[in-house]
């Protein structure tokens, strides 16, 4: 029920104008109830008048004898006159009915967009203000599933079956009502049914509910897939593995179909169920009335109306399962969309958030402690210590998963230290607000993400309305400039989705100058210059002197070429830092960077002496 209540929730400042929308459907359902009292004037006071010469023209119904009025007084002379006032009067009705059926449905549909547009915008900002610890345990998939099928699933609820339901309640609530008037007993007969066709609706409605929450989440898994096979379509094709991946994407879609057929056989079963019941009760309705008009309590052209409105009692009913079949996918998708909702946003929350204020760059680490399973029993940092000046260019080395990349996330406060406390400025880290924190930051990784957009938007993306001067700043200084110019646009060249286009080098290069362009107090570098070559970045280096003079650089890397001028270089071993010192002095020293440096210039004589 909490999901059903949050359903009508998303109506939010549009739920007046689905009830003023209601309100026209019941005005337009009470003026269809008039239509089998016409065919019941038809009847009594013409047909009967024409075939027997007598006309039922007194009875107490207001509604019939409020027609009779209107219409001139039936005379053997005037039938067909009175034929076309009774024709005009429905086609009054008709018109009515129609016009007010449209503007509810202009109403409906121009409220359902309004709110499911406001539904995106609000889950997608919060999926913005999530801590990156979210997506490490929220596959992709899943919530690209959600913010998709899911809230097209509530906009065919709440644009479709919300109003239905004041529709059919009005239909019902009305054809019932012109029967009780008529006949009470009938009127009974009629609906006795009932019953048992709301009880078999709720129980269709458990079970498609929970039928529901299998079929999505094997529907996420599916997303997941593809989205995880796009992404790697290189590597896919690079290793020749399609069919592998064909047959992963079958066995996900088979399981898939075999929860969509268990839906469809429950379908198979209620709605010819549903039917049934429904028919049995408009025999009833007619077996009842007309054992009523045989008795002389009812006139042919009440026994008329009845089945007319028999017909529209049962409507609803079947209309009810339907509307049930969408309230329990709708509340399912609501659910896995309140989950999300109900996540706890990241505290970007800090005392210093001056955007004005530069950070000098001193960082300090003491006793700094981090894992990122909480649960497990070893730790990713132990007792990291280490102290750099502002303006000081500082590198981090070590092997893959010693530690190198954690600090930056902890510097950037991705997380938050287990143990230990850092420092910014001789201030606490977590006196930063976050967003003021993480823009004064500059970090460019190892592997780069670009928008599949023009290669001038992603250098330009922090600041999209920068002079083209600045753009060709930033990248003069990255070395975009190398390779633009063999691109059929230049800057204006399409990268294509994560920069597919493009090899791993320029890409790096690529996001090293959008980096730039955000003016970073702090630049780090992770590894982003793995993929380019020596010489390309020897050039990269000396244009980042000029641009970083001053400021504090963190340069991660396994080339020693990258390192060996820093003015302190800290070697990372297995969460804690083994080594500290310049590149001279590590040198005198047995360890990692020792036998780094061993293994570089050994290969690089073995390459010097086979081109000899």
């Amino acid at each position: 029920m909490k999901n059903i209540y949050k359903l009508f929730q998303v109506l939010g400042p549009w739920k007046w104008h689905y009830l003023f929308a209601g309100i026209l459907l019941i005005v337009s359902m009470l003026v269809a109830m008039l239509v089998p009292k016409i065919l019941q004037i038809t009847i009594d006071g013409v047909v009967l008048f024409a075939l027997n010469g007598e006309a039922t023209t007194t009875t107490p119904d207001r509604v019939v004898s409020f027609f009779y009025q209107l219409i001139p007084k039936i005379t053997p002379d005037n039938l067909l006159t009175s034929l076309a006032w009774i024709g005009a009067l429905y086609v009054v009705i008709a018109a009515l009915r129609s016009s007010t059926q449209f503007l509810s449905g202009v109403i409906t549909a121009n409220s359902t967009e309004k709110a499911v547009k406001r539904l995106r915008d609000t889950l997608f900002s919060h999926i913005q203000a999530m801590p990156a610890t979210y997506f490490g345990k929220m596959p992709s998939g899943d919530l690209i599933q959600r913010c998709t099928g899911d809230i097209d699933t509530i906009k065919g609820f709440i644009g479709v079956q919300v109003v239905s339901v004041i529709r059919f309640s009005a239909f019902f609530a009305g054809a019932f009502a012109m029967m009780y008037i008529v006949h009470p007993t009938a009127a009974f007969i009629a609906v006795s049914v009932v019953p048992i066709i709301v009880i078999t609706s709720l129980i269709f409605f458990m079970k498609e509910r929970k039928m529901w929450v299998e079929h999505e989440a094997e529907q996420d898994k599916l997303t997941a897939i593809i989205q995880e096979n796009l992404s790697g379509i290189r590597v896919v094709k690079a290793f020749a593995n399609e069919d592998f991946e064909i047959n992963k994407f079958k066995d996900q879609n088979e399981v898939k179909l075999k929860i969509g057929v268990r839906q469809v056989d429950l379908h198979t079963f209620f709605w010819p169920l549903s039917d049934m019941l429904v028919h049995i009760q408009i025999v009833l309705g007619i077996i009842g009335s007309a054992y009523f008009t045989l008795n002389g309590q009812l006139s042919v052209g009440e026994f008329s109306a009845f089945f007319a409105y028999s017909i529209m009692v049962a409507w609803p009913m079947r209309e009810l399962a339907k509307v049930m079949s969408q309230m329990g996918m709708a509340s399912v998708a609501m659910g896995r969309i309140s989950e999300i909702l109900d996540a706890q946003e990241e505290d970007y929350s800090g005392k210093i958030n001056d955007e004005k204020q530069r950070i000098n760059g001193h960082i300090e680490f003491r006793n700094v402690s981090f894992k990122y399973n909480k649960e497990a029993d070893t730790y990713d940092l132990r007792n990291v210590s280490f102290s750099i000046e502002a303006g000081e260019k500082i590198a981090f080395m070590g092997a893959t998963g010693a530690g190198k990349s954690t600090v930056i996330a902890l510097l950037a406060r991705f997380y938050e230290p287990d143990e230990g406390e850092i420092l910014l400025d001789h201030q606490p880290l977590h006196f930063y607000d976050k967003k003021y924190l993480r823009s004064r930051l500059g970090i460019v990784h190892q592997k780069p993400f670009l928008f599949s957009t023009t290669v001038r938007e992603n250098i330009a993306y922090t600041h999209p309305q920068a002079q083209e001067g600045i753009v060709l700043d930033a990248a003069k200084a990255a070395d975009v400039e190398t390779f633009i110019h063999k691109m059929t646009k230049g800057y204006d060249t399409l990268v294509g989705e994560k920069g597919v286009t493009l090899s791993g080098g320029q890409k790096q290069r690529v996001a090293l100058a959008r980096t730039l362009m955000s003016e970073p107090d702090i630049l780090i570098l992770d590894d982003a210059t793995s993929a380019v070559d020596t010489e390309t970045e020897y050039d990269i280096q000396q244009a980042l002197k000029e641009k970083m003079a001053g400021k504090t650089s963190i340069i991660i890397a396994h080339r020693l070429t990258a390192v060996q001028q820093a003015d302190s270089i800290i070697v990372f071993d297995a969460g804690s830092i083994a080594q500290m010192g310049t590149h001279e002095e590590l040198l005198m020293q047995k360890g990692f960077y020792k036998k780094i440096y061993d293994i570089q210039v050994a290969v690089e004589d073995e390459i010097r002496d086979s081109w000899m």
